[in-house]
């Protein structure tokens, strides 16, 4: 029986144990005079790291590959930007980049840059000391890397984001009216007369079918019960290293039409971030609409 409790404590830890990091460790660069310990305490580090159960190293055949493949620049490595790139290029979490500098007497100080690829958040870790201990040296400045990572987790990696699926299961769920009423969506563009936005009425009637609600167009012959109409205004934001980045600000009217009672005013914006254009601006729209949808649909199941 006691074996039979252990081995359930121990299944259940191990479900809960949290997944292990990718990290990628780029060159350790180094002065004139430190340029030849370099790629030994960059190649050093990353044998180190490896042996860190809770820790997945990029291989580095692949991160050079990448790397080389953008074009990056060495003064770039440090950089949030640089970082988050290669994050999405690689799926790194964390990358670890450093500088080895050398003193009078042989002296080697080397500096450990840690970076949040998603949060931009950067930690440091020093080791110095002889440069007849190389090994020594890296392998303290690999447990201090490794710590850091362990114990500024939360700071380095962004909090799991809901999954869409997740989100309207929520919404759904919160829904507790039990009325159901036909509905039309209309959102336009500012610009440009009658030029719908398809991604911001598919993202709304996707939700209002799944939730129950029935969805009627211009072309149907059943009128609806309740009219959504609003504007979508969506636009680029500013480039954040390899990164495009949307902005969508949705204005909405909901109104019953055969009495013209208003239901709702209601305005969201939403923001996203992609390696993709196209991405970023459908991923603004969807997160305004979702956060729209999550206040508008209990009004219309009362």
């Amino acid at each position: 029986m006691l074996l039979i409790l252990s081995l359930s404590l121990l299944a259940g830890a191990t479900a809960h144990a949290a997944p292990p990091l990718t990290v990628a460790v780029y060159d350790f660069t180094g002065d004139a005079d430190a340029a030849s310990y370099g790629g030994k305490v960059t190649t050093l580090v990353t044998a180190d790291l490896t042996s860190e159960t809770n820790l997945v190293l990029v291989e580095r055949a692949e991160l050079t590959k990448a790397l080389s493949e953008q074009a990056f620049g060495i003064s770039g490595m440090v950089s949030s930007d640089a970082a988050a790139k290669i994050g999405q290029i690689t799926g790194a979490k964390v990358l670890v980049a450093g500088q080895v500098i050398k003193t009078e007497g042989n002296h080697l100080i080397v500096v450990a840059n840690i970076i949040g690829t998603e949060t931009g958040r950067l930690f440091a870790d020093k080791v110095e000391g002889s440069a007849d201990n190389l090994m020594e040296l890296t392998s303290n400045l690999s447990r201090k890397i490794a710590q850091t990572i362990r114990e500024q987790t939360t700071n380095l990696i962004a909090a799991a984001q809901e999954s869409s699926a997740e989100r309207l299961e929520r919404i759904i769920k919160n829904i507790n009216g039990t009325n159901r009423p036909s509905v039309s969506i209309n959102i336009l563009f500012p610009r440009g007369k009658s030029r719908h936005s398809a991604t911001a009425e598919g993202e709304f009637g996707v939700i209002l079918l799944k939730a129950g609600f029935a969805v009627v167009d211009a072309n149907s012959d059943r009128k609806p019960d309740v009219e959504i109409t609003g504007v979508d205004d969506i636009s680029a934001g500013p480039r954040q290293g390899g990164l495009f980045s949307f902005r969508a600000v949705i204005e909405l009217k909901v109104q019953e039409r055969r009495t013209g009672k208003i239901i709702a005013f209601d305005r969201q914006e939403g923001t996203a971030t992609a390696a993709a254009r196209a991405g970023a601006d459908r991923t603004a729209q969807a997160n305004a609409v979702d956060a729209l949808a999550e206040r508008v649909l209990p009004l219309l199941a009362k």
